[in-house]
C-alpha cells in the first residue's frame, strides 16, 4: 500500500522543482529579450519568443562527443523565414563553448551543416525529404508546422492560450543521438517516447 504522505511529499518536490526550473527558463528568455525590444514593426512577439526558445534550447540539448570539434554552431532556418532579423541578433551568441552562425540553407543537401534546423512553410514532399534526411544526424528538429513531431521532428512550437509552448519528440531526439535535458522535457506541454 503506497504511503500518501510520501508521495505528498514527492509531488510537493516534483511542483517545486518544476517551477524552479520554469523561473530559470523564464529568465534566460528575458536575458535575450533585450535585443528585441528596440524591434518595432518587426516580426511579431510570437516569432521574437521563438527565437528565444530556438537559442534556450541549446542549453538543454546534449549533441554527441563528435559536436566539439564544429568551429560554430549553425542554426538553420529552412524554408520560409518568419524571424527577419531576429535570429542575426543572435549570431555570435556563445552556444556549447562556440559562437553562433545563423544560416538559411535552400537546399536539402546544406541542411547536414547545422545542429539545429528550424523547418518553416515548406511543401509536404520537402518537409518529408528533410526529415528522412535529418534523422539520422545529430540535427535538432524545431518546426511549429503542426503535428510536426508526429511526423518525427523533434520539437514542435504550439500556441496555447496565447502563449507560445512545445512538444517534443524524445524517441526523434534519441535517433539522432541527441539527448534532452529533463528540465526542458518538464517544461513540454506533451512529449512522445514508445517506451
Amino acid at each position: 500500500m503506497r504511503n500518501p504522505v510520501r508521495s505528498s511529499g514527492r509531488q510537493q518536490r516534483q511542483a517545486c522543482w518544476r517551477s524552479r526550473v520554469i523561473a530559470v527558463l523564464a529568465a534566460a528568455l528575458l536575458a535575450c529579450m533585450p535585443a528585441f525590444s528596440s524591434m518595432a514593426g518587426q516580426p511579431s512577439t510570437e516569432y521574437r519568443i521563438k527565437a528565444a526558445f530556438l537559442y534556450n534550447f541549446t542549453s538543454f540539448v546534449t549533441w554527441p562527443e563528435a559536436f566539439a570539434s564544429q568551429t560554430g554552431f549553425t542554426l538553420c532556418v529552412f524554408g520560409h523565414d518568419p524571424f527577419g532579423n531576429l535570429l542575426d541578433k543572435l549570431a555570435g551568441k556563445s552556444v556549447k563553448n562556440t559562437q553562433l552562425v545563423v544560416r538559411r540553407p535552400e537546399s536539402l543537401a546544406l541542411l547536414e551543416q547545422c545542429q539545429l534546423v528550424f523547418i518553416s512553410e515548406i511543401s509536404n514532399d520537402q518537409l518529408g525529404a528533410a526529415l528522412a534526411m535529418l534523422q539520422r544526424l545529430p540535427v535538432l528538429t524545431v518546426s511549429d508546422v503542426h503535428g510536426f513531431t508526429e511526423l518525427g521532428g523533434i520539437i514542435e512550437f504550439r500556441i496555447i492560450d496565447n502563449k507560445v509552448r512545445f512538444d517534443i519528440n524524445v524517441d526523434a531526439a534519441e535517433s539522432s543521438g541527441l539527448s534532452i535535458s529533463s528540465k526542458l522535457l518538464s517544461l513540454a506541454t506533451r512529449f512522445r517516447r514508445s517506451d
